[in-house]
């Protein structure tokens, strides 16, 4: 399923680059209970100044290192495949369920719509369509000389 089209049939004004992002991040480590105490690190950012408490997020912050645990033991690798990341709008975020809904509904609609022609092939279509238009205006311009010569013929006999 193509997330961002899916998205775009249920809300046809929405911007994808402000409105909402797709990511997809490949396989993504999950940590199993009781594994963050294991590879729990911290990480120093800029040291405090004299007299200065160290405030987390300025001077250091707090994250996992998977170099120091197990995979398969402290955490899986979980591909979650794309998704929704980011949703800037107002309105309610689609489920899971009303996007594939709206997948189905994005394919049908396409493949109804009429093929979109090359520039080549309209030229192409317009050429058969002024060359049609020139034949009729050449047969009615015959027509109307034969009735005249009719006509001129019945006036001077």
């Amino acid at each position: 399923m193509d997330l961002s089209n899916a998205v775009k049939y249920i809300y046809p004004d929405i911007d994808s680059l402000k409105d909402f992002e797709i990511w997809n991040n490949g396989p993504e480590p999950v940590l199993r209970p009781g594994a963050e105490a294991k590879g729990w690190v911290r990480y120093e950012i800029k040291p405090p100044e004299i007299d200065e408490q160290p405030v987390e997020g300025v001077h250091y912050r707090h994250g996992i290192d998977y170099n120091l645990l197990t995979e398969g033991e402290d955490y899986d690798l979980v591909e979650r495949g794309p998704h929704i990341a980011v949703w800037n709008l107002d309105a309610p975020q689609p489920t899971e369920a009303e996007l594939q809904v709206a997948w189905e509904a994005y394919q049908e609609a396409e493949a109804n719509k009429p093929p979109v022609l090359t520039e080549l092939e309209q030229l192409q279509q317009e050429n058969l369509w002024l060359k049609a238009q020139n034949n009729a205006l050449s047969e009615r311009a015959d027509f109307i000389e034969d009735l005249i010569a009719e006509m001129a013929t019945q006036v001077y006999t």
